[in-house]
């Protein structure tokens, strides 16, 4: 085990990099290859604090709030091109996250409250949330054009507030090919990831096989 204590800059590509090569090993040779591929993080556990920007010094014990519409936040995820628009680094929407961990659970930790000492810190570092750019709490809307993609990790560091100001703008067409993974994901659930969690992973890959056609 190798434990994490904090998330720099850069982690979240160097978490994609690492994914990103393993999900095509996975693809083109499998599973016990592809685990070759994934020793460079292999093992990490979060044991890291998070203060929120609102409430500083305040660690933030579970996962980051979600969205309950789940289409609506996977329309998000696409719009934006799969990139967290306050740090600009890729994202992988969390289902490809567990189908990883699905496949290589002594390797990818994963734990759905995101609990330290139980968790890798690939979940903080790459999954998505759709977060509002006018807060909930402030009377943003639950619609599309107030929803904007953050890592986890970043959605907790913000303050709850009006935060368009700290966003980068997304690109309406990204053109420089990243999808999250989500052409791997078929791979993934064939590679076994299916059998373990058979209808969640079908739903999510149904689901961004029709937004991304």
């Amino acid at each position: 085990m190798i434990e994490v204590l904090s998330l720099g800059g850069m982690e979240s590509e160097r978490y994609a990099d690492v994914l990103s090569n393993t999900a095509r090993a996975v693809a083109d040779e499998g599973v016990s290859e592809a685990s070759a591929a994934l020793q460079p993080i292999a093992g990490e556990i979060w044991m890291g604090r998070l203060t929120t920007a609102s409430r500083a010094g305040e660690e933030r014990a579970a996962a980051p709030p979600r969205l309950r519409n789940e289409t609506l936040r996977a329309q998000v995820f696409v719009r934006d091109g799969f990139r967290c628009t306050s740090c600009g680094g890729r994202a992988v929407p969390r289902s490809i996250l567990v189908a990883i961990h699905d496949l290589f659970p002594d390797l990818v930790a994963y734990d759905v409250h995101y609990t330290r000492g139980k968790i890798h810190p690939v979940f903080w570092a790459l999954a998505p949330e759709a977060d509002h750019v006018l807060a909930h709490s402030r009377g943003g809307a639950n619609v599309l054009d107030n929803l904007t993609t953050l890592h986890a990790v970043c959605n907790t560091r913000k303050s709850d507030s009006l935060v368009s100001d700290s966003l980068r703008a997304a690109p309406s067409s990204p053109n420089d090919g990243w999808d999250g993974l989500t052409s791997l994901y078929p791979a993934l659930i064939s590679a076994g990831a299916g059998e373990v969690r058979p209808g969640y992973h079908r739903t999510w890959s149904r689901r961004y096989e029709a937004l991304m056609s």
